[in-house]
Protein backbone atom coordinates (compact mmCIF):
# COMPACT_ATOMS: atom_id res chain seq x y z
CA UNK A 1 0.00 0.00 0.00
CA UNK A 2 2.77 2.89 0.84
CA UNK A 3 5.03 2.23 -2.45
CA UNK A 4 1.44 2.79 -4.30
CA UNK A 5 0.69 5.91 -2.33
CA UNK A 6 4.40 7.09 -2.63
CA UNK A 7 3.83 6.58 -6.41
CA UNK A 8 0.38 8.71 -6.91
CA UNK A 9 2.67 11.38 -4.79
CA UNK A 10 5.54 11.54 -6.92
CA UNK A 11 3.48 11.15 -10.43
CA UNK A 12 1.21 14.56 -8.69
CA UNK A 13 4.44 16.32 -8.18
CA UNK A 14 5.49 15.73 -10.95
CA UNK A 15 2.47 16.71 -12.99
CA UNK A 16 2.00 20.25 -11.39
CA UNK A 17 5.94 20.60 -11.84
CA UNK A 18 5.29 20.11 -15.45
CA UNK A 19 2.68 22.78 -16.04
CA UNK A 20 3.98 26.10 -18.04
CA UNK A 21 3.32 29.43 -16.67
CA UNK A 22 3.02 31.23 -19.59
CA UNK A 23 -0.19 33.34 -20.54
CA UNK A 24 -3.17 32.44 -23.16
CA UNK A 25 -2.97 34.72 -26.30
CA UNK A 26 -6.64 35.88 -25.82
CA UNK A 27 -5.13 37.52 -22.22
CA UNK A 28 -2.36 39.13 -24.37
CA UNK A 29 -4.45 40.34 -26.66
CA UNK A 30 -6.92 42.38 -24.30
CA UNK A 31 -4.14 43.70 -22.35
CA UNK A 32 -2.22 45.29 -25.91
CA UNK A 33 -5.51 47.02 -26.26
CA UNK A 34 -5.73 48.14 -23.04
CA UNK A 35 -2.40 49.22 -22.58
CA UNK A 36 -3.03 51.48 -25.97
CA UNK A 37 -5.85 53.25 -24.30
CA UNK A 38 -3.80 54.20 -21.57
CA UNK A 39 -0.60 56.87 -21.06
CA UNK A 40 1.11 54.83 -18.32
CA UNK A 41 0.36 50.37 -18.96
CA UNK A 42 -0.69 48.79 -16.01
CA UNK A 43 -0.60 46.48 -14.30
CA UNK A 44 3.32 46.54 -13.96
CA UNK A 45 6.09 45.77 -11.57
CA UNK A 46 9.13 46.57 -10.45
CA UNK A 47 9.49 44.68 -7.08
CA UNK A 48 7.38 41.57 -7.90
CA UNK A 49 7.08 39.95 -4.15
CA UNK A 50 5.25 36.26 -5.15
CA UNK A 51 2.82 34.18 -7.93
CA UNK A 52 0.62 31.58 -7.12
CA UNK A 53 1.00 28.74 -9.38
CA UNK A 54 -1.98 28.77 -11.43
CA UNK A 55 -2.05 29.13 -15.07
CA UNK A 56 -1.52 31.87 -15.70
CA UNK A 57 0.00 33.36 -12.80
CA UNK A 58 -1.68 35.34 -10.28
CA UNK A 59 1.38 37.64 -8.50
CA UNK A 60 1.22 40.12 -5.89
CA UNK A 61 3.60 43.77 -6.09
CA UNK A 62 5.64 45.34 -3.89
CA UNK A 63 6.37 48.74 -5.34
CA UNK A 64 5.34 51.71 -3.46
CA UNK A 65 4.61 55.24 -4.58
CA UNK A 66 4.18 58.62 -2.51
CA UNK A 67 1.16 60.08 -5.04
CA UNK A 68 -1.13 56.82 -4.54
CA UNK A 69 -1.99 54.14 -5.97
CA UNK A 70 -3.30 53.71 -9.63
CA UNK A 71 -6.88 54.18 -10.69
CA UNK A 72 -7.32 50.64 -11.46
CA UNK A 73 -5.90 49.31 -8.28
CA UNK A 74 -8.75 47.86 -6.00
CA UNK A 75 -6.72 47.65 -2.76
CA UNK A 76 -4.99 50.52 -2.22
CA UNK A 77 -2.91 50.23 0.98
CA UNK A 78 -1.47 53.18 3.14
CA UNK A 79 1.47 53.02 4.93
CA UNK A 80 3.05 55.53 7.33
CA UNK A 81 6.84 56.03 6.65
CA UNK A 82 9.18 55.38 9.94
CA UNK A 83 11.95 57.40 10.04
CA UNK A 84 11.91 61.47 9.77
CA UNK A 85 8.86 61.16 6.72
CA UNK A 86 6.00 61.90 7.81
CA UNK A 87 4.15 61.20 4.46
CA UNK A 88 2.46 58.33 3.48
CA UNK A 89 3.30 55.65 0.93
CA UNK A 90 1.03 53.78 -0.90
CA UNK A 91 0.58 50.29 -2.27
CA UNK A 92 -1.33 48.26 -4.67
CA UNK A 93 -2.16 44.81 -2.59
CA UNK A 94 -4.08 43.55 -5.49
CA UNK A 95 -3.26 39.72 -6.67
CA UNK A 96 -3.33 40.36 -10.62
CA UNK A 97 -3.01 37.88 -13.44
CA UNK A 98 0.61 38.55 -14.81
CA UNK A 99 1.59 41.25 -12.73
CA UNK A 100 4.83 41.09 -12.78
CA UNK A 101 5.34 40.29 -16.23
CA UNK A 102 5.62 44.42 -17.20
CA UNK A 103 8.28 46.59 -15.32
CA UNK A 104 6.98 49.85 -14.77
CA UNK A 105 10.13 51.32 -15.56
CA UNK A 106 13.06 50.49 -17.66
CA UNK A 107 15.63 47.94 -16.36
CA UNK A 108 19.27 49.84 -15.33
CA UNK A 109 21.34 49.17 -18.27
CA UNK A 110 24.23 46.88 -18.15
CA UNK A 111 27.94 48.16 -19.23
CA UNK A 112 30.77 45.88 -20.48
CA UNK A 113 33.88 47.08 -18.64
Amino acid sequence: MRPQVFLATLSLLALLTALPLAKGSEEEGAAAVAGDANASPWPCCDQCDFCFRSNPPKCRCLDISYQGCHPACRNCVKYRAVGNSHDPVYRCADTITNYCERRCTPAAATTAA
